[in-house]
C-alpha cells in the first residue's frame, strides 16, 4: 500500500477530519508555505449540475469575504482538473481554509451536558457572546448560514483568552447555499442538520437570519437540558416536530434551571420567526440578564427593546405565502407531542435499549419518555443537574388561584352594583 499523500495542486491530504452527504474535510499540507490547512473538498454528484461551478465562482467569493475572529477564515477556493492517469478526469471543487486545532462544540456537549455536567452560567454567556457575534457579523454583510449546529462550530484549543474551552469558530457560512441543496423531506434530503432546523426550513423555505437564531436558540435547550427539543426515529419526524410540536419545559428537563433563562430559551425556538429575538446578540444579553450576569461588553450598548416582537427591516424575508401560513403547534390549547424514545444524531438512529447495563435516564417525572444517552456517553447513575446561575431565589408571587378568587369577587360586587344602579333607573324612568 502506497504511503504517498494524495495531492491537489500544491496540497498533501494527510487526513481527513470528516465527511458528509455533500462534502468531505481534510486536514492538508501547503507545500508553497509550509503550513497546515483545512480543504473542504466538494462531492462529485454535486459537479453534475451544469450551473455548479460558476455558483461555486460567486458564492465562494462571498464566503471568503467574510473576515471576523469567530469565523473560520477561507484562503482559497479552486477547481482542480486531474490527470487522466489518476484515475479520473472529472474536475474537483474545493475551499482551502485556516486549520483550527481542538474539539467541535457538539464532542464539548456529549462530554458535559449529555453526562449531567451542565456548563457553568459564565462560560454559557461567554461562549454564546463569541459566537454570536460571529452570526450578526455575517448577518450584517448579507450572508446567512443555513445550518449552525454543534458540528459546525470548532473549539480554538489555542485561542483560551475569552473561552477556556477554546474561542468558538463558525464553519461552513454559506456552504449550504453554495451546495445549492433544496429541502426534499420526501426523498430524505434536507437543508441544514434535522436536529437543529428550523420550523420554515423544514416546511421547504430556504430560510434567513431568523431561521440561524432558531438553531442557536435549539443549541442553547441542549446545553442547559443534555437533549435537544425535538428527536425521532427518522429525520421526518424530527423536522414534523419542528413544524408541530410544542418542545418539553426546560424546567421539567434540568429543575435547576431559572424561569427566566427558560423564557429566553422558548423565545429563541419560538415557532414563528418574528417572535424570536431581533439578533444574536439581543439574545445573548437577554441570556446573561435571565442568569443574573452583566451583559459581555463586547457585545456593546443595549440596543433592543426587551420584548421586541417586530423583525427588524434588514432581515431577509421569506415568500409571501409564508407569513400567511399558521403554523401548527404555536396555540395556547396545544398538547406537547413527546418524542419518541431515542436519539436522532442526523447520521443514525441509535434505538433505546433500557435492559442494557450503564445506560440512565436523567428525567424521573412520570409521563415522560426516558432519554438514552449516546453510546460511550452514558453515566452509571443519573447524575444531578447543577445549578445555573445564582441561587438566590425569587421573591413568591401570589397563587393564581388566589388571584383569580379575588378577580371573581370583585366582579360579583361589581355586577351587583350594576343590577341595582340600572333597575333603579329603570324604575324610576317607569313612573316618568
Amino acid at each position: 500500500m502506497s504511503t504517498t499523500p494524495m495531492r491537489l495542486d500544491k496540497y498533501e491530504l494527510r487526513e481527513q477530519l470528516g465527511h458528509g452527504g455533500v462534502a468531505e474535510v481534510w486536514k492538508a499540507f501547503d507545500t508553497q508555505l509550509q503550513r497546515f490547512v483545512a480543504i473542504k473538498v466538494l462531492h462529485p454528484n454535486l459537479r453534475e449540475d451544469p450551473t455548479f461551478f460558476t455558483r461555486f465562482q460567486l458564492e465562494a467569493q462571498l464566503i471568503a469575504s467574510l473576515h471576523h475572529p469567530n469565523i473560520v477564515q477561507i484562503h482559497d477556493f479552486r477547481v482542480y482538473q486531474p490527470v487522466e492517469t489518476e484515475g479520473s478526469s472529472a474536475p474537483i471543487a474545493y475551499m482551502v481554509m485556516d486549520y483550527v486545532e481542538g474539539q467541535t462544540l457538539a464532542d464539548y456537549i456529549r462530554n458535559t451536558s449529555y453526562k449531567g455536567q451542565i456548563p457553568t452560567a459564565s462560560e454559557i454567556v461567554n461562549l454564546f457572546t463569541s459566537i454570536s457575534l460571529a452570526i450578526d457579523y455575517a448577518h450584517q454583510k448579507g450572508m446567512i448560514h443555513r445550518d449552525i449546529k454543534p458540528a459546525n462550530i470548532l473549539l480554538d484549543r489555542g485561542n483560551t483568552a475569552q473561552n477556556p474551552i477554546g474561542e468558538p469558530i463558525l464553519t461552513d457560512f454559506g456552504v449550504a447555499k453554495l451546495m445549492g441543496i433544496s429541502t426534499n423531506t420526501q426523498s430524505g434530503t434536507q437543508l441544514g442538520t434535522p436536529l437543529y432546523t428550523s420550523p420554515e426550513q423544514a416546511r421547504g423555505y430556504p430560510g434567513n437570519e431568523q431561521s440561524d437564531l432558531y438553531s442557536l436558540g435549539v443549541i442553547l435547550y441542549e446545553m442547559v437540558t443534555g437533549v435537544p427539543p425535538f428527536r425521532g426515529e427518522t429525520a421526518v419526524e424530527v423536522l414534523a416536530q419542528h413544524i408541530n410540536a410544542t418542545p418539553t419545559a426546560p424546567t421539567l428537563i434540568n429543575p435547576n434551571i431559572p424561569p427566566t433563562l427558560a423564557l429566553v430559551i422558548m423565545r429563541g425556538i419560538a415557532k414563528d420567526p418574528a417572535s424570536r429575538f431581533s439578533s444574536a446578540s439581543a439574545m445573548t444579553a437577554a441570556l446573561a440578564e435571565a442568569l443574573n450576569l452583566p451583559v459581555p461588553e463586547r457585545l456593546g450598548p443595549p440596543g433592543y427593546p426587551p420584548d421586541m416582537q417586530e423583525m427588524p427591516t434588514h432581515i431577509t424575508p421569506l415568500p409571501p405565502r409564508f407569513s400567511s401560513m399558521r403554523l401548527a403547534g404555536t396555540g395556547p390549547n396545544v398538547t406537547p407531542i413527546l418524542p419518541r424514545e431515542g436519539l436522532w444524531s442526523g447520521a443514525q438512529w441509535t434505538p433505546a435499549q433500557p435492559s442494557q447495563p450503564g445506560l440512565a435516564n436523567p428525567i424521573s417525572q412520570p409521563g415522560f419518555t426516558p432519554v438514552v444517552m449516546p453510546p460511550g456517553m452514558t453515566p452509571t447513575a443519573p447524575p444531578p443537574f447543577p445549578p445555573i446561575g445564582p441561587t438566590a431565589s425569587l421573591p413568591p408571587s401570589p397563587s393564581r388561584t388566589v388571584k383569580w378568587q379575588q378577580w371573581l369577587y370583585i366582579a360579583l360586587a361589581v355586577s351587583a352594583i350594576l343590577t341595582l344602579v340600572l333597575g333603579g333607573i329603570y324604575q324610576h324612568s317607569q313612573k316618568l
